[in-house]
């Protein structure tokens, strides 16, 4: 969701309770587009985040704390010259645009008292912080905006600040009916979403689709379209979602699943049917945990891109090598022709003479007794061209022979390498990446020295852990790492263990606990192994499970590679729904 008008709304409006009077003691400017205050008021401390990343624009107050430079940039050394131990004295927001004005009460060169504003543009690509005097003139911003870029608003020190433009559009509090009715009639041609988002400031689409949904409008309906009395029904819906931003903010992260889609200060009541929400005691703390998440599958999807490249490399090239190995044997397996070729020319040897380029020759093996035609070197008597088929045969049989364990070994590097996948597939946490990164290092397919930090032993992470609806613990394995853990550690001999048949995946085990493990619960964590495989996509997926005391591991075998005797197999789909229905538990063991 986009860090809309309403959502400032209602931080300006917590910030004011716990900002203004509050003096600022420290200012730090961890990242090239982040600035963090901490502000004093009484015997309390707040951090304020301030971001104008392009991609996660924010303001909050933070607990997180990052490392700050050893030299501090020249913005954030302008903004100590100028606010620090300063004063807030006000907070406010722009119109309902996304701009908040921190007024910031401090001495000037001559001791007088000053008020200058930080500005902080919440605008995606276009954010910035700003710092203005009294007289609105910009004395430094954190990023500069000349003329080849913007004709309309030079952001430069010594200019005039100039707000963003409005393009017409106009705050959503205190509008009449008569104003609504006439911007309805001006912006005709958009659909009932785009016209709240072009006709006022602040407002983004997930405002527009539930006034539309509380109005009963279909919100991709065109606003001409709409009929007085589905206008009025609009009007009514927009009055009652304005009424309650004004009233109250309603802080939650919005669901679809276990995944992360939204956050929004609003009660969504369009989104109510197939998402979850979990509400939040405060806007920061909100916007923190939905920015932490965000950001660190963000950090995940940046740090394991070169892994999955490599490993997607290697897993090609070996797929190919595996094709041609199986081309090897297909055509060694036709090599029985040459040894007939051989037989059939040692029995008529005085019946061919040396320098004819084919042989036509009665086939005693065929029960039809047919010709066939024998290719010959000219140069070569018939004694040695029978030789050279013997010898071509006998290689081919060697051939066979090594192409046999040749290719088994490629299947086994096949399937690593794929478990390795489908283990960056199944993490979320940056300790899991390590895991797996650590583990293709000290792997055959990695050619480079390790260095002292890839040497070092890995913190082991802990696996998925399920309960089932019938109160049984599962864990689930989403790397090696965790399988192995799980495969020779965690499990008892009553206890069931399940995989996937013949498919990388992640290894599951059902804690018996002295119980008895039902049908029910075995088919709920056969579809936690089929989801958590590289079947995902797939229907009707065999899985094995078995008792945990016919499961064994192998001296010297590669992580999360085990053996098992005494299974059954199960066919399961495996859905979403499933593991959703499943409580998960945050901390494993």
């Amino acid at each position: 969701m986009a860090y809309d008008g309403v959502t400032l709304y209602h931080l300006i409006e917590e910030f004011k309770t716990l900002l203004i009077g509050g003096r600022i003691r420290k200012i730090y400017q961890p990242e090239i587009d982040e600035i963090r205050l901490l502000v004093n008021l009484g015997n309390q401390k707040h951090h304020v985040l301030l971001s104008a990343n392009a991609s996660n624009p924010r303001a909050y107050m933070t607990e997180k704390i990052k490392e700050n430079p050893s030299a501090p940039p020249s913005f954030c050394m302008v903004l100590r010259k100028y606010i620090l131990n300063g004063t807030i004295v006000d907070i406010t927001q722009h119109e309902t645009d996304r701009v908040m004005e921190i007024s910031i009460s401090s001495k000037n060169d001559f001791n007088e008292t000053v008020v200058r504003k930080l500005l902080v543009e919440i605008m995606g690509r276009n954010s910035n912080i700003i710092l203005v005097d009294e007289s609105m003139k910009i004395l430094d911003s954190m990023k500069k905006v000349g003329s080849t870029s913007s004709r309309y608003r030079q952001i430069l020190p010594g200019r005039d600040y100039i707000y963003p433009p409005e393009n017409n559009r106009h705050g959503f509090f205190n509008i009449e009916t008569e104003k609504f009715n006439a911007l309805l009639a001006n912006y005709g041609e958009a659909t009932v979403e785009k016209f709240f988002i072009q006709a006022f400031l602040g407002i983004s689409p997930n405002i527009g689709k539930e006034v539309a949904f509380r109005s009963g409008i279909d919100p991709n309906y065109r606003v001409a379209d709409l009929s007085k009395k589905q206008k009025q029904f609009l009007w009514e819906g927009f009055i009652q979602v304005i009424t309650e931003i004004e009233q109250q903010a309603e802080p939650v992260i919005i669901y679809l699943g276990r995944k992360i889609v939204d956050f929004s200060t609003v009660d969504l009541h369009y989104l109510r049917t197939d998402h979850r929400s979990e509400s939040y005691p405060s806007i920061s703390e909100m916007l923190e945990a939905y920015y932490f998440k965000r950001d660190k599958a963000l950090r995940f999807k940046t740090r394991s891109a070169n892994l999955r490249q490599q490993l997607d490399i290697l897993v090609k090239k070996n797929i190919k090598k595996l094709d041609n190995l199986h081309q090897d044997m297909d055509a060694s397996h036709k090599s029985e022709k040459f040894k007939l070729y051989g037989d059939l020319i040692t029995a008529n040897i005085y019946a061919i003479e040396k320098g004819q380029e084919i042989a036509t020759l009665i086939n005693y093996y065929d029960p039809d007794c047919q010709t066939i035609d024998i290719p010959l070197k000219v140069n070569r008597t018939p004694a040695q061209n029978a030789q050279h088929y013997y010898k071509k045969y006998n290689k081919s049989k060697i051939a066979l022979k090594h192409l046999v364990g040749y290719i088994l070994e490629t299947e086994e590097k096949v399937y690593y390498l794929e478990s390795l996948v489908n283990s960056l597939d199944q993490s979320t946490e940056l300790a899991e990446l390590d895991e797996i990164r650590h583990e293709f290092l000290h792997s055959e397919f990695n050619k480079k020295a390790l260095s002292k930090e890839d040497k070092k032993k890995q913190t082991p992470s802990k696996p998925l852990h399920f309960i089932s609806s019938e109160g049984f613990h599962i864990f689930v394995g989403k790397n090696n790492y965790q399988n192995d853990l799980i495969s020779t550690k965690m499990g008892k001999s009553e206890d069931c263990w399940l995989h996937v048949k013949d498919t990388p995946g992640s290894h599951v085990l059902i804690v018996a606990g002295g119980r008895f493990i039902t049908e029910k619960t075995l088919l709920e964590a056969g579809n936690l192994a089929a989801w958590y495989s590289k079947s995902r996509g797939s229907s009707n997926v065999p899985v094995d499970y078995l008792e945990f005391k016919y499961l064994k591991k192998p001296n010297k075998a590669k992580p999360g590679m085990v053996i098992f005797t005494n299974q059954n197999t199960m066919y399961v789909t495996p859905t979403l729904d499933g593991v959703e229905a499943m409580e998960a538990i945050i901390q494993s063991i």
